[in-house]
């Protein structure tokens, strides 16, 4: 009988820590403030009353510009990667005179698919093997206590 009870206290433990986390990104401004800012209104008086903006763009090459704000959560549970449950993204773009043209307002059902690639750039330097690394140790390690990152 103590043998079951054991084995239902770990697996209840073990369960307990694999629950759901939410992880809230970005910082949105409250839905009052985003209902303030209209057609119209210049680049000033938008950060002005919604405050700094998750991405402020240089002006593109025809002169106009956007602003993004933009807000998400993520939940994970264990060892599974995290997936995002929900996400609001505020883009406003503003013509050559700084003065608003357009908003939009996109969500997770707006995503669009990214390719993912998979080549990567290799590191400067000379790559050591597993012996160099070794051989590169000795007389680094110093059991008296004393720091032993520092060579003598």
């Amino acid at each position: 009988m103590f043998k079951k009870l054991m084995i239902f206290c770990v697996f209840c433990v073990w369960l307990s820590a694999c629950g759901l986390e939410n992880y809230p990104g970005g910082d949105l401004p409250t839905q009052a403030r985003l209902n303030a800012i209209h057609i119209g209104d210049t680049k000033e008086k938008v950060t002005r009353i919604l405050g700094t903006p998750a991405s402020d763009n240089p002006p593109l090459p025809d002169g106009t510009s956007f602003l993004i704000y933009a807000q998400n959560m993520k939940t994970s549970q264990a060892f599974f990667d995290p997936k995002e449950i929900k996400r609001d993204v505020y883009v406003y773009y503003f013509d050559t005179n700084n003065v608003l043209t357009e908003q939009k307002h996109l969500t997770l059902a707006d995503k669009r698919s990214v390719g993912f690639e998979e080549k990567t750039t290799p590191a400067g330097g000379r790559e050591m093997s597993v012996f160099e690394q070794i051989a590169n140790n000795f007389g680094r390690y110093n059991a008296g206590g004393q720091d032993s990152s520092v060579r003598r």
